[in-house]
């Protein structure tokens, strides 16, 4: 119960209907606090408990018993799970003990999917004797009791060396997700995965745990992404008669919430505590346990736990969100010379002790988001480590706070290593060319916080070559290496054929040339950043066999993704504008992008027809929008907003949209015109992101006229540019930007300042020498601005805007020789435009 009332909420005045599921409820003392907490304010709310207990669900309210699956449904689960999802028997005619099972099983699911999955192994002729030996019940609870028996008869077939495994999940609490993973190398801390010659000890972890799935003893947990399986859980059901035998069998000693063992504290080996509560504390500081093996005291009260030093065979030890785990408390920890696994994930611990390196046998080490910052040069000591996890990001004061550790420049000693995760930053050489001595690695998960000089940058692209075992590569930081370097470096790299998952966050100008389904036919999901996407490209990629989640794929161009293209594809996250062909990418159910409207703005192309195409994906059912509106116009953002609402419309499955904007609009229509919305000069502290902005304009109001009227930006001559924000630290000097395509020609508004009147009589004269154009009087420029009656065409291509100095007045512009005109460079996302000060230019 101490899980129910922390965060129950006291009653209260509201004029919101609510809708709550509670499942599972075992007493009525449960219900009287949650129902406490509901208000009953007549305005047709409505709460739905679940219960195993008929006395309980007449304490709730009205009581509906739960029908029984009708035959042909409970057939059709039967031979689903026989026939591995197919929905058919597999036989050519059903036979009579099949359907005497079926009886058996009057409809209960679990019982239906515990016995197919039982049977789907068996030849069909041990069936029936199969059927005599399982036995039925015909108490009181008959429907428990047989949903028990047929249980207790799956786990007697399970094969010996699964047994322990399927026992050890009792240490879990009801409704727990476990990650597979982490359970896997418990496994194999605890001894239960056993050597075989040529494979590694979490490889065979893995198979056990698959089988288990198969028998339909775990619930699997998928990636929507993906399909993978990364998680479970233990159906109640299952859970009961695990946390039975292993309290028969003396293989788990639960502290549960009412402050009782399980079974004998005295002989208990392994002990898991599922109490929060502090105050049962005695229950384990005083007791002994001298024969305990495993203790799992995740999310427990340090207060709870007895010293180090008592517990002398240990091998597993996870205080994984252990509360108030202070560095003093692991002062005797490099006494358990036996410890194998060690998790210390999210507690406050900053500092291992020294005597670390004493673990000799110590294989699984857990300090993912702990404060440290540093591992002792003991560590190197242990040789025998084949998980290390380590590094930080955690929330805090509302924002997220990297904790790194120093890069350990004894990372080769590890050889035994098998998956290794790490936020380091410092200096880099020494690790990345240990880095290359890991051979054994299977997962490398490597977030370097700061930069590689370039031998760093060759040494670790020669390191990660010869990693030939791993099969899945993260490498993360590589932002200061540019599309040269990325190209180069990685030309010659050859990914092993087991690769299955890879993401770098350095970016390629092309797709590099070793990502095709020759070199890369397990790859499963991909994380990269490309600046041309050609179709050579979409064909290398779409042939991948096997990939399920292309995330975060930055591209600089249009994407034509062709008929046949990624078959297997359930999940893509791209930043570029698309177009999908009838036919391509027939198995997308999830689809992530974002827009810059001012992207798709600055070649005047106003039309999103390539977001209808979304119509040509079949099974598409989520769509995730985000659309960038800084920079951009109003009326732009609503016609993006409208295509993309359209095109779910049209879509027949009608997927899900979620649609999120970012940043405001700083172009608003305004009649014919459409001009710069300036902020405020009183608000710019409530808009950091536009104080030089501000601050520029209330420099203007206190301008004489005539030197205000010399300073203004003709912004309505350059209607197709998409931003204007620019925040050096001094006056502007020249703001340029450049255009691809003309805007349409049209009359200048009345009051123009000398300098824009410059501009639109310098692209109307283009054949004029550009020495005429700088001997135009200032003076004469801005009576012709005054009289307001000038109109002007832009010429094809709109190559300059050019604004002068605040601090200059107007002569001093006209007398000050226009800069020379820049080369448009090539688009990047993040340049928008150039800001030239003092003759010298740098992109913002």
């Amino acid at each position: 119960m101490e899980y129910i009332a922390p965060w129950m909420p006291m009653p209260t005045a509201t004029t919101n209907t609510y809708f709550i599921v509670i499942d599972d409820i075992w007493d009525t003392t449960a219900w009287e606090i949650i129902k406490f907490a509901l208000l009953d304010n007549n305005l047709g709310s409505r709460v739905i408990t679940t219960t195993r207990l008929h006395q309980v669900a007449t304490k709730t309210g009205d009581v509906y018993k739960l029908e029984p699956l009708p035959h042909n449904l409970s057939e059709e689960l039967f031979y689903k799970i026989l026939s591995d999802g197919k929905g058919k028997c597999p036989y050519d005619q059903p036979s009579e003990v099949s359907k005497k099972f079926l009886q058996k099983c009057a409809g209960v699911p679990l019982a239906i999917i515990a016995i197919a999955s039982l049977l789907r192994d068996k030849p069909m002729e041990n069936w029936s004797t199969l059927y005599s030996s399982i036995g039925f019940g015909n108490g009181d609870n008959k429907d428990i009791d047989d949903m028990r028996r047929i249980l207790m008869f799956s786990y007697d077939d399970l094969p010996y060396h699964l047994r322990p495994c399927l026992l050890h999940l009792s240490i879990f609490p009801e409704d727990a997700l476990i990650m597979k993973d982490t359970l896997i190398w418990m496994w194999v801390a605890e001894g239960f995965v056993h050597e075989e010659p040529g494979i590694g000890l979490f490889e065979i972890g893995e198979r056990y745990f698959n089988d288990l799935v198969n028998r339909s003893m775990l619930l699997p947990v998928e990636r929507k992404q993906d399909n993978a399986i990364d998680a479970c859980r233990v159906h109640d059901m299952v859970l009961d008669i695990i946390c039975l035998l292993s309290k028969e069998q003396n293989f788990v000693t639960i502290l549960d919430s009412n402050g009782k063992y399980s079974s004998s504290q005295s002989k208990a080996r392994r002990l898991a505590v599922q109490t929060r509560d502090e105050e049962q504390h005695n229950h384990l500081v005083n007791k002994s346990m001298p024969k305990l093996r495993s203790c799992y005291a995740s999310m427990c009260h340090i207060s709870m736990m007895p010293s180090l030093s008592c517990f002398q065979v240990l091998r597993v030890l996870d205080m994984k969100n252990c509360k108030f785990l202070e560095n003093c408390h692991l002062e005797h920890l490099g006494k358990s010379h036996l410890l194998r696994y060690l998790s210390l994930e999210n507690t406050n611990i900053s500092e291992l002790p020294k005597d670390i390196g004493d673990l000799k046998f110590l294989q699984t080490l857990d300090l993912r988001n702990c404060k440290i910052k540093g591992l002792p040069q003991s560590t190197s000591l242990l040789r025998k480590l084949k998980c290390l996890r380590v590094g930080s990001d955690l929330w805090c004061n509302h924002r997220i706070e990297h904790i790194d550790i120093e890069a350990p420049n004894w990372i080769g000693n590890l050889t035994s290593l098998e998956e290794l995760s790490l936020k380091i930053s410092g200096e880099f050489s020494t690790f990345v060319e240990g880095l290359g001595k890991l051979t054994e690695l299977r997962v490398l998960d490597c977030h370097l916080r700061g930069g590689l000089d370039d031998r760093s940058k060759k040494t670790f692209v020669g390191s990660v070559c010869k990693l030939k075992k791993i099969q899945i590569l993260h490498l993360e930081g590589l932002y200061g290496w540019s599309e040269l370097e990325a190209d180069t470096y990685w030309a010659g790299y050859k990914p092993p054929r087991g690769l299955r998952d890879l993401s770098m966050s350095s970016t390629f100008s092309r797709l590099p040339a070793w990502i095709n389904s020759s070199q890369l036919p397990n790859l499963s999901k991909l994380k990269l950043d490309l600046y041309h996407f050609e179709e050579p490209d979409v064909v290398n990629l779409g042939g991948l066999p096997k990939l399920c989640d292309m995330g975060s794929l930055w591209i600089d161009s249009y994407i034509e993704f062709p008929d046949g293209a990624f078959p297997k594809l359930r999940y893509c996250a791209i930043h570029a504008p698309f177009w999908f062909l009838p036919g391509s990418m027939r198995s997308l159910e999830c689809i992530t992008f974002r827009f810059r409207t001012m992207w798709y703005m600055r070649d005047a192309v106003i039309d999103f027809d390539f977001i209808s195409t979304l119509v040509n994906l079949p099974s598409l059912r989520w769509v995730f929008a985000n659309i960038d509106c800084h920079g951009a116009r109003a009326s732009d953002v609503e016609k993006m907003e409208a295509a993309v609402r359209q095109a779910i419309d049209n879509h027949p499955n009608h997927p899900t949209l979620d649609l999120d904007m970012s940043g405001d609009p700083r172009f608003h229509d305004d009649d014919d015109n459409r001009v710069r919305q300036e902020p405020d000069p009183e608000q710019k502290n409530q808009d950091q992101s536009h104080e030089g902005q501000a601050s520029d304009s209330s420099k203007a109001d206190q301008m004489p006229d005539d030197e205000r009227e010399a300073n203004d930006v003709d912004v309505d001559a350059a209607e197709k540019c998409s931003v204007l924000d620019v925040h050096p630290s001094g006056p502007v000097s020249c703001l340029s930007f450049g255009m691809s395509a003309p805007p349409p020609a049209r009359t200048t508004a009345t009051g123009v300042g000398s300098s824009a009147q410059a501009i639109n009589e310098k692209e109307e004269e283009e054949e004029e020498s550009q020495a005429d154009r700088q001997e135009e009087p200032a003076a004469e420029e801005h009576q012709e601005a005054e009289d307001g009656s000038a109109e002007t065409t832009p010429p094809e291509t709109l190559h300059t805007v050019v604004a002068t100095s605040l601090a200059e007045s107007s002569e001093a512009a006209a007398a000050t020789p226009a800069p020379p005109v820049p080369a448009r460079p090539r688009w990047r996302p993040w340049a928008c435009f150039s800001c030239l000060k003092s003759g010298s230019s740098s992109s913002h």
